[in-house]
């Protein structure tokens, strides 16, 4: 156990150093603490045992910050933003082909700005046209703009380029002229050239969509895979059969030690087959994932030629820590990240739920007939159930989606994974030397190829086959694994005897579980847009894929609170965006109480009122507090919240603190027009924009020209007083809509599938 303390303790310095951000002197001081405490208690194991965790702690805080870049005035990053520019530099890395661009590792060494040229440092991303030619090792002179990567709504791709080292995107404009050729390293000049070989083989034997699945699997060439290919097997939890993993490199370890042994000494074998394990690591782009199966491979191969035990959990975490020591920023690559999760649930899980099972089947058969049933569903079944006890969460948090057809594919498909790397693997091979040989043995590996993306089709296209759910806050994550951990730890047959004793313990756990599951299905995302108006004014919307957004308050505070709570996970405390569309206090009640007691990553509100209330100080206050980026509300500010769904500021009036804010899902818009007075009516008919909105919240009083213009089918009327009611003029404007008051129906829910429209 000590080798995983002291790589628990070396991945949580990396944490510590990366949250908190303090000089690399600290890190060095604090290591005088255990250095000394090891001479003390050099004799006391349990000290030593301490001493050493705290030790490798600092070693991983000092790791951190030796390896964060130095960007000063000398970098390419310095220049990003700064206009197109002439670049020169080498590309280092393979090329990336897509549909329309070839990405490229473009190491540049100069650039060329208002006629200087200025020697710089930096690896950036170069988008190059597809056809551009470029290869490893080849010198381009380049024009195009460096810009600092983009960040998403649920991705950084800053972070995730920053982790291999690149803090610069450039976009080739026009041509990209290829000053020389092979100026790289001579070995990976080889290895790329052999892996474009291999591509263009399996190009060559394959149709497609099976070529890019097979180039994903053997080479790690994933770019040409088929969106709704790729959109599948994401579905189905069966992305990781394209990923390169530990099946592969057992295979490749496996191969290369049957013929090492029969060429050389055994003494000689093992050599050969790490010396392969690595080459083969590089061929295929040394991801995490790869790098990780590696080198528990090769310690697998050293245990072996040694005579001794092979401790996979130890070999997991020494892994790991060789990892994190060469780059600490992998830590926080995802890829890793399930690959390591993946591999801990097999060790831990694969042989207690094969256990289960055979007990299970015992009941009803004899002993060994139930060793065989289960040993037939150890390669599919229960080897996917153990890694996705680890790993369903961490999908969850990452990617929103909650597969329920992912444990029946992988049965189906998992049986035929070795004859789609080992046939693959042949075809591959045999037809870069004799391609008529190699093209017979591509028909057989196509039939594997082609029944895993016709099953991995079929059942991702089930209703319910996976749902988007919502935010999975860290917290829950965290509480997650410390429970599934912490239980393991306990022991799995000591757990269900104290269990066996407590039936009320038992069933409290199964009523929390019950009821979390209950609350998952009710609030997590549906693919629709939804719009809930509550009595007082509250506008409540979430996107498809789960992106709230408030509208105004209302004087109920408790009752945005309880809207909120009713369809939010329970352990949800983030509202993506705020909207004030005016600054009276009927509107601030219910947007002070969620801005205490929520998480707003931003508010769009408009200019301050002339006689600030105390109300609106409060508002002011908090949002200082909490430190909430806030974007002025201003004619023309668009925010996109959610693919094909904006908030829109149509009319803004500083002078009256009020605004006049858009919806729009996909071709249907919402127009939030409560504030707009007769004159701001008048104004926005005059600017001559399109104001046509499928629902109008409409204003107290309306101007028949702008209920023309806007023509809703659905007219909205907040009742924010008891005896609030719509005028006689106001009902015959808008004669045309279908009218919903919030005083009749208390909540009013807008759902948006599609064009269509349904009201709940």
């Amino acid at each position: 156990m000590t080798l995983i303390y002291l790589a628990l303790a070396f991945a949580a310095g990396i944490i510590f150093a990366a949250q908190f951000n303090l000089p690399l002197i600290v890190f060095a001081w604090w290591l005088i603490l255990p250095l000394g405490a090891l001479v003390i208690w050099r004799r006391d194991p349990g000290m030593r045992r301490a001493q050493f965790c705290l030790l490798f702690f600092l070693l991983g805080a000092i790791r951190y910050d030796l390896a964060l870049p130095q960007l000063d005035e000398n970098s390419l990053a310095a220049h990003n933003g700064r206009g197109a520019m002439l670049l020169v530099g080498a590309v280092v890395g393979y090329p990336d082909v897509r549909d329309r661009t070839t990405n490229l590792r473009f190491d540049v060494t100069r650039v060329r700005i208002e006629g200087v040229w200025r020697e710089v440092s930096g690896v950036a991303l170069l988008q190059a046209p597809r056809e551009t030619g470029a290869r490893y090792g080849d010198q381009l002179q380049v024009f195009g703009e460096p810009q600092t990567p983009p960040e998403f709504e649920d991705f950084s791709y800053r972070e995730y380029l920053a982790r291999q080292d690149i803090h610069s995107i450039v976009r080739a404009y026009g041509a990209v002229k290829i000053l020389a050729h092979d100026q790289g390293n001579p070995f990976f000049a080889a290895l790329y050239a052999l892996r474009e070989r291999a591509l263009a083989t399996i190009h060559a034997l394959f149709p497609e969509p099976a070529a890019s699945l097979l180039a994903g699997i053997l080479l790690g060439v994933e770019s040409g895979i088929p969106r709704d290919v790729r959109d599948a097997f994401s579905a189905t939890n069966t992305a990781h059969i394209v990923a390169i993993s530990g099946f592969n490199i057992a295979i490749i370890a496996g191969l290369l030690s049957a013929l090492a042994r029969r060429v050389v000494s055994a003494h000689r074998a093992t050599l050969v087959v790490i010396l392969g394990l690595i080459a083969y690591t590089l061929l295929v782009g040394a991801s995490a994932s790869v790098v990780r199966a590696a080198i528990m491979g090769s310690l697998g191969v050293l245990a072996l030629h040694y005579h001794r035990q092979n401790d996979a959990l130890n070999a997991l975490f020494v892994a790991a820590l060789l990892m994190l020591a060469l780059n600490p920023f992998t830590l926080y690559d995802l890829g890793f990240q399930l690959s390591f999760l993946a591999t801990l649930g097999l060790i831990l899980y694969v042989t207690p739920i094969s256990a289960a099972f055979e007990s299970f089947f015992a009941r009803f058969t004899s002993s060994d007939r139930a060793k065989q049933i289960v040993g037939a569903l150890n390669d599919s079944f229960i080897v996917t159930l153990a890694a996705q006890i680890t790993t369903t969460p961490l999908i969850v948090f990452a990617f929103h989606r909650l597969s329920f057809v992912g444990l029946l594919t992988n049965l189906i498909i998992l049986p035929a994974q070795p004859a789609v790397m080992i046939w693959g693997g042949l075809a591959t091979i045999l037809g870069m030397i004799v391609p008529p040989v190699g093209q017979v043995i591509a028909w057989i590996a196509w039939a594997f190829l082609a029944f895993s993306i016709a099953v991995v089709q079929f059942t991702a296209s089930l209703p319910f086959g996976s749902i988007e759910v919502g935010r999975l806050g860290l917290p829950i994550l965290a509480a997650y694994y410390i429970v599934l951990f912490g239980l393991t730890r306990v022991g799995w047959e000591t757990l269900r005897a104290r269990l066996a004793l407590r039936p009320a313990l038992a069933l409290g756990i199964a009523l929390v579980v019950g009821v979390w599951a209950w609350n998952l299905a009710l609030t997590a995302p549906d693919g629709k847009t939804h719009v809930v108006f509550l009595d007082g004014g509250t506008t409540i919307a979430q996107s498809p894929r789960g992106a709230r957004v408030v509208i105004d308050g209302g004087a109920s505070p408790s009752a945005a609170l309880s809207a909120l709570g009713q369809r939010m996970p329970f352990w949800d405390r983030t509202i993506d965006l705020l909207v004030l569309t005016d600054a009276d206090d009927d509107r601030l009640s219910a947007l002070i109480a969620l801005l205490e007691r929520y998480d707003i990553r931003q508010i769009v509100q408009v200019a301050a009122p002339a006689k600030p209330t105390a109300a609106y100080f409060k508002w002011r206050d908090l949002i200082a507090s909490k430190r909430v980026p806030v974007t002025q509300a201003e004619v023309g500010l668009e925010i996109a919240v959610d693919r094909d769904w904006r908030l829109e500021i149509v009319f803004a009036r500083a002078e009256t603190s009020s605004a006049i804010a858009r919806v729009r899902v996909g071709n249907l818009a919402f127009l939030f027009a409560e504030s707009a007075s007769a004159d701001d009516q008048t104004a926005l008919l005059k600017a001559g924009d399109d104001l046509s909105s499928l629902v109008l919240i409409a204003p107290r009083k309306i101007t028949n020209d702008f209920a023309d213009a806007v023509a809703p089918q659905f007219a909205i009327f907040f009742a924010r007083t008891a005896r609030d009611q719509p005028s006689p003029d106001w009902l015959a404007a808008l004669a045309r809509a279908t009218i919903l008051q919030t005083r009749e129906r208390k909540v009013i829910e807008l759902i948006v599938e599609g064009n269509s429209l349904i009201v709940r």
